[in-house]
């Protein structure tokens, strides 16, 4: 079973306006339905052309339709002309996508991608095949729809508008690097979670990379995660999902020195045992010494270490250790076969 998400314009109104010969103000919503039912799909309005190529027996069609009137009216008659013909309909409004430009940039835009990953995991609970219809409304809707398609691994298809032809983008076997959303996974949170001051989110970013700065947007003096960077965050969130079940086991070790540390060490160190999971961090984060057959993470001047390699039961961390400690500890060598009774963090 399918869903397909699909972005609403407003060609119906310009199309059948045309076709009738009437000004857009003095159509009725009967013209319009009939307009609908009595015009080839293909040239009826952009959503259609590219449902009637699309849809299969037994397909969701779920219209995303911009915060206007027009936009409302579109989506409502559409989902009624498909539940006519047999197929399960629905409608959803994207808060703020409207015709004021400093609204539709930011919020509206930012808005959409939310909507987006809302209806792509409720739907995907449902055991449904999600596939984005990015053919109506804006030319910016359609680039971000097309940026959360290929962010979330699905199929997300549109009219090319020169030759009319269907085009299918498939979901795209690329392992996203998601390495840098972690190491700042606290910031992410932070300015999520609230309305922040532009000059209170420069004083956070001071010590940060400056690449973050291009998932943040201005407005009205307050700092947000821009359409781009809520993708990416929303993302990153549901990679974080699949790997957090990755068995983490330490060796006793490690717990004695887990043991030993004050509580804000360990909620260091269980932030670094959560990035752990994450395949992508550990490639960029971790480092094989010359005399050890196990890997250190975070790699750099950082205080507290980890010493692991990947088994068949998880990831078993070796030794958890102080900077000055681990440069004694690689002097000496590291041979896995000296660490025992390894045992889950819960």
């Amino acid at each position: 079973m399918r869903t397909i998400l699909t972005t609403v314009g407003t060609s119906l109104l310009s199309n059948a306006a045309r076709a009738l010969n009437k000004k857009l103000e003095n159509l009725t919503d009967e013209e319009l339905a009939n307009y609908l039912r009595m015009t080839d799909p293909v040239q009826a309005t952009a959503e259609t052309n590219s449902l009637s190529r699309l849809l299969r027996e037994g397909d969701h069609i779920v219209f995303l339709h911009s915060d206007t009137p027009e936009g409302e009216r579109c989506a409502r008659l559409l989902k009624g002309h498909y539940e006519r013909k047999g197929y399960k309909a629905e409608m959803k409004k994207v808060p703020d996508l409207n015709y004021q430009e400093s609204r539709f940039k930011l919020r509206g835009l930012r808005s959409l991608v939310a909507v987006l990953i809302e209806q792509i995991e409720s739907e995907r609970k449902k055991g449904r095949e999600v596939i984005i219809n990015a053919t109506g409304g804006f030319k910016a809707e359609i680039a971000y729809a097309t940026l959360v398609g290929l962010l979330f691994n699905l199929t997300v298809a549109y009219i090319h508008e020169r030759f009319n032809d269907l085009v299918e983008m498939p979901p795209m076997p690329i392992a996203w690097d998601y390495s840098l959303l972690a190491d700042h996974e606290d910031f992410f949170r932070w300015i999520n979670a609230d309305l922040r001051e532009a000059e209170e989110v420069d004083r956070m970013l001071q010590r940060r990379p400056a690449e973050l700065r291009m998932l943040l947007a201005e407005e009205e003096g307050y700092m947000l995660l821009s359409p781009t960077g809520e993708a990416f965050y929303r993302a990153f969130q549901q990679r974080m999902a699949e790997v957090e079940g990755t068995p983490i086991l330490l060796s006793q070790r490690a717990w004695d020195a887990y043991g030993r540390m004050t509580e804000e060490e360990r909620n260091q160190v269980k932030d670094y045992l959560r990035r752990l999971c994450l395949p992508e961090w550990r490639r960029r984060n971790s480092e094989q010494p010359a005399n050890a057959d196990c890997f250190v993470a975070p790699r750099g001047h950082i205080d507290l270490r980890l010493l692991y390699y990947e088994a068949e039961d998880g990831i078993r961390v070796l030794e958890i250790l102080r900077h000055g400690d681990y440069e004694r500890k690689l002097r000496q060598g590291i041979s896995r076969s000296e660490y025992t009774d390894f045992k889950p963090l819960s």
